[in-house]
């Protein structure tokens, strides 16, 4: 395993380091300098997947995610040192195509290999802070369905768990999958009672090829590092493992499905299906089938009032979860929502949940408060308090950034998104972060940073007229009350 990866990594530098010597044969002192870059990443490399030695065994699929990984980075090493010759304009038009190339060579290894690869794209998509335009683009295709495996693989795996067959299960269970993702399929059925259901089933073998997965991306962690410098990859690396372990476990699901149920029992416009636990399993999970539309498919074609009550909810729905309820539904891509009549929310998908200790739900609650408040400074301390640290340990830019959001808490009228210059807002909370990079973000906020992230895309691009302050208060309220 280990040569095997040595020697498609030494194929790949020996083709890099041929391509660059041809592109600047001519600049000797740079082409070496090139090489020695190659060398360096490949050696780095060689002794990261050497300490893996007992984890994966003779894998293709390991030593493709690494492959592809190390070939990006070092296209990016190469660009670097060949941006000396050209001229600035000329660099930056290279640059921007290297982007896309790399994007959708990033695009087709998540589709290619779904599993925990597919949820990483999933996770970067949102992440319109840290990621060129290109990849945005090209990963953001991710969020939509998976092409869907041969039912006759889904069905073994119910029978094996159920411990029937799968006509005497259900009166009725489609061929075609309603939903496909990255770690289940799920299917439409009809128990012998006659009540419809979805039927949420694990990919065969999905755990071990998450394990396989999650030690590539531990050796390219450090590898990529350098093309996100203020990220702190370590907190992310660990929450998106801690995450997808948990969402293989459908009994954990069952469970948090049941608690979001409790917790939203009293709002008429907010539904949470209801779990059967008789057709249920460590990886068979089946509940009530809730009949609505993709949120996204709604809101494309929903009038303003309908527009804003929709986004009432769930903005309000999420201020309940982590300053009331301490539960947060944790993956909130467009298809783990679904619009019924009403307009009411229907949420889906509770195998990735954080759960905040009423600590931190004080925390968050004081810091909602200052948000409220228009406190800046008070915005900067308590994001210190919770453990958020910058390159300096100067707080200054934090507040800047804190001011530069509060507009959007005004509690004397209904902010309106349409306001919004996007790029130019998003290239100012850029530039603050490159003046001054946050490299330590507490393990907490990791999930709640990709809500954040998720939400703020989709109201950046369907400009609701809501009150953030109405929203939000409520559940403030009902925190700082509890404490």
């Amino acid at each position: 395993m280990i040569n095997d990866i040595a020697q498609s990594v030494s194929s790949l530098v020996t083709n890099i380091l041929e391509n660059t010597n041809t592109l600047v044969r001519e600049v000797r002192r740079d082409s070496m300098h090139v090489a020695r870059e190659s060398e360096a990443l490949y050696r780095g490399a060689s002794e990261q997947v050497a300490g893996l030695r007992s984890t994966v065994r003779a894998t293709p699929r390991f030593a493709k995610i690494v492959r592809e990984g190390i070939r990006i980075v070092a296209s990016y090493r190469i660009h670097r040192a060949k941006a000396g010759l050209l001229t600035p304009e000329a660099a930056a038009v290279e640059l921007e195509q290297l982007h896309a190339t790399n994007a959708k060579r990033l695009h087709d290894l998540c589709v290619d290999l779904r599993g925990g690869v597919l949820k990483l794209g999933q996770f970067l998509s949102c992440r319109m802070d840290l990621l060129p335009d290109a990849y945005v683009k090209e990963l953001s295709a991710l969020q939509d369905r998976v092409p869907a495996i041969d039912t006759a693989q889904i069905t073994a795996v119910i029978e094996e768990e159920l411990g029937r067959p799968i006509d005497e299960l259900f009166a009725e269970f489609d061929q075609e999958a309603l939903a496909a993702a990255s770690l289940a399929q799920v299917h439409r059925a009809r128990l012998p009672s006659g009540e419809a259901v979805a039927v949420k089933v694990q990919v065969p073998g999905i755990e071990q090829i998450i394990e396989i997965d999650l030690a590539a991306m531990r050796v390219l962690g450090n590898i990529f590092r350098e093309l996100v410098p203020r990220v702190d990859m370590a907190t992310i690396s660990t929450e998106l493992a801690r995450s997808i372990r948990e969402e293989l476990d459908y009994e954990l699901e069952a469970a948090n499905a049941t608690a979001f149920a409790e917790n939203f029992a009293k709002r008429d416009d907010i539904i949470v299906p209801a779990i059967i636990g008789d057709y249920s399993s460590k990886r068979v999970l089946t509940m009530e089938l809730v009949d609505g539309v993709r949120m996204t498919d709604y809101l494309d074609e929903a009038n303003q009032e309908d527009t804003n009550e929709l986004f009432s909810q769930l903005i309000s729905s999420y201020c309940q979860e982590v300053l009331e309820h301490g539960l947060l539904h944790a993956d909130p891509h467009p298809g783990n929502f679904l619009v019924a009549e009403g307009p009411r929310l229907v949420i889906l998908d509770f195998g990735s949940v954080q759960r905040y200790t009423p600590e931190e739900r004080k925390a968050y609650a004081e810091l909602a408060g200052a948000l409220l408040a228009g406190n800046a400074e008070k915005i900067a301390e308590l994001l210190q308090k919770v453990g958020f640290r910058t390159a300096t340990g100067d707080s200054a830019e934090i507040v800047e950034f804190a001011e530069m959001m509060l507009d959007a808490f005004r509690a004397d009228a209904a902010f309106d998104f349409a306001s919004l210059d996007p790029k130019k807002e998003l290239e100012k909370a850029l530039e603050l972060a490159r003046k001054n990079p946050v490299v330590s973000v507490p393990n907490e906020f990791v999930m709640l940073g990709r809500v954040f992230g998720a939400i703020s895309g989709l109201l950046l691009h369907y400009k609701p007229q809501v009150n953030m302050f109405a929203l939000i208060s409520p559940a403030l309220a009902a925190a700082l009350s509890a404490t």
